[in-house]
């Protein structure tokens, strides 16, 4: 039997029901074959930097976030590791995606007395790359990645608050060109906000792979991605375009990414429409439950995925699962099954879902139509040779099809010159410049303030009220500092500094001498206009 699979970019298969704001769900890949997936992946925020969070208490929003970093490379600002480790020798992969998202609106926020109540205040433009990071493969080199931007609600009207944003990139061939999949694989520089926001912060990574494998049963894949909000609104989504085997229990897996979902606040629900009492039945397992399904954690079927770096049991609002549906006596997808309705809400928390799979053992009679039906598509859209010199070539729909080949007759090869042996020139170690060393051991923030002279700025705080800032000058006055005060027009906030320079170095050498004082409990450099 012949295992296929193809991308379409219609939504022929796929329906999406929602109201929230965010970007709608897209069908992004759809294979069939007999196969089986793999998921990993990891946060990048947390409370150290390299020590795992066990305490299971936490909630995300009395957490100062700091950027998780374990590859001790000065290269990288943020680390996380995750592992394959069971994977087939030399399997064939049919679809690896990489996908990263972060919680956004500031490089740090910090939470702010004002009055009789606290607020959240921003500081720092945040870097607008969020979708160039590092990927390194097992064994390999960082590289860097420029995925697409599914949705960013930066500068929009939606999500203000903590500004989410969800990114993807194919590394399909990355993983094809491995002569074993297992082994570490770690994501570095995602971006996200620092400190204290509003709901606590967030960010990580996943990498989700099909691979063939013709010891398993025939199955339907399919991913989406996009990113909605999920609160008391529900979500649904309705998986068509397949047909359950036709004996047997029917085995279903679903893998889920998503945002900011809080362990400590429940009521918020994963579940599945049975057509038997015609209602959504609530899913869980033993470290899921049913009214708290998104709980800061990354988990795999009924068990903790432990085989990353950090290996921290509290993620802080970043959820990541793979699960298989239970089934039990084909009681809620049966050998006639064609679709299957899930369910996604939220009463007193709230999350954002950015990513889900679906698979689903399927008839091995319906995998021959569809390879059938591709393959008749092929032979309508092959290539019209119009002289032995040009070939034109029909629209077609994007299809990626895997066929056994007819052999064919050998043919006497003109023999090959050889070329000469190229010469490996070693690549030279990366010498990182004394800004970048510095940069390493204090955060260097950037911004754009038209009007104002380009340098850099080292800032001792910022106000949202022009009069605490005036006071706050008053005091540095006191103290024999010289300070001076911009406004950065995008918030009408206040910023009050000390010492300005066109070089970063005598602005460090001010701030490794002013940091350890008492009253500048928080004081770091911003590069203006450079």
């Amino acid at each position: 039997m012949k295992n296929i699979y193809f991308l379409i970019s219609s939504f022929l298969f796929f329906q999406f029901i929602f109201s929230q704001e965010g970007v709608a769900f897209k069908e992004n890949k759809q294979l069939y074959l007999s196969g089986n997936s793999i998921l990993i992946g990891n946060n990048i925020l947390g409370d150290h930097p390299t020590e795992p969070l066990m305490d299971i208490n936490i909630p995300n929003d009395v957490v100062k976030m700091e950027y998780i970093d374990v590859d001790d490379d000065e290269a990288t600002f943020s680390s996380s590791e995750a592992a394959i480790k069971n994977a087939p020798e030399n399997p064939k992969i049919a679809h690896a995606g990489l996908y990263w998202c972060g919680l956004y609106p500031y490089e740090k926020s910090a939470l702010r007395k004002s009055g009789n109540r606290m607020i959240h205040v921003g500081r720092g433009e945040r870097d607008p790359a969020i979708n160039s990071i590092l990927f390194k493969i097992p064994n390999g080199n960082y590289e860097t990645l420029n995925g697409k931007i599914i949705f960013d609600s930066y500068g929009t009207k939606v999500f203000t608050a903590n500004s989410p944003y969800v990114c993807y990139a194919d590394v399909t061939s990355k993983l094809q060109n491995l002569k074993s999949i297992n082994g570490t694989y770690t994501v570095a520089n995602i971006k996200a906000t620092e400190g204290e926001i509003l709901g606590g912060g967030s960010a990580g990574w996943l990498l989700y792979v099909v691979y063939e494998d013709a010891s398993e049963s025939p199955k339907y894949f399919t991913t989406y991605n996009g990113l909605v909000e999920v609160n008391k609104e529900a979500v649904e989504i309705n998986f068509k375009g397949f047909k359950s085997k036709e004996e047997g229990i029917v085995t279903t897996t679903i893998a889920l990414g998503a945002m900011e979902g809080d362990r400590k606040i429940k009521t918020d629900e994963f579940s599945i429409f049975d057509k038997k009492t015609g209602s959504y039945k609530p899913l869980s397992n033993k470290v899921r439950d049913e009214n708290n399904f998104f709980n800061s954690s990354i988990t795999m079927g009924d068990e903790f995925f432990t085989d990353r770096n950090p290996n921290s049991a509290n993620t802080l609002g970043f959820d990541l699962l793979k699960m298989e549906i239970p089934n039990p006596n084909n009681e809620l997808l049966d050998n006639a099954t064609t679709q299957a309705n899930l369910k996604f809400q939220a009463k007193a928390d709230r999350f954002y879902l950015f990513f889900v799979a679906f698979e689903t053992e399927i008839n091995k009679d319906f995998l021959e139509e569809k390879t059938k039906t591709i393959e008749d598509t092929i032979i309508n859209t092959a290539p019209i040779v119009k002289n032995q010199n040009s070939i034109e070539e029909e629209p077609s729909n994007t299809i990626a099809l895997t066929e056994k080949k007819e052999p064919q007759p050998v043919q006497k090869k003109t023999p090959i010159t050889k070329k000469p042996k190229e010469i490996v020139v070693p690549k030279k170690p990366v010498v990182l410049s004394e800004e970048d060393k510095i940069k390493k051991e204090v955060r260097v923030q950037s911004m754009s303030v038209p009007g104002l002279a380009s340098g850099y700025y080292l800032v001792t705080n910022v106000f949202s009220v022009s009069s605490n800032a005036t006071k706050w000058s008053q005091f540095l006055t006191e103290k024999s500092y010289s300070p001076q005060t911009f406004v950065n027009p995008r918030n009408n906030w206040n910023y009050v500094y000390v010492s300005k320079n066109n070089a970063l170095k005598p602005v460090y050498e001010k701030w490794k001498l002013y940091k350890g004082f008492e009253y500048f409990k928080e004081i770091w450099i911003m590069k203006i206009n450079l």
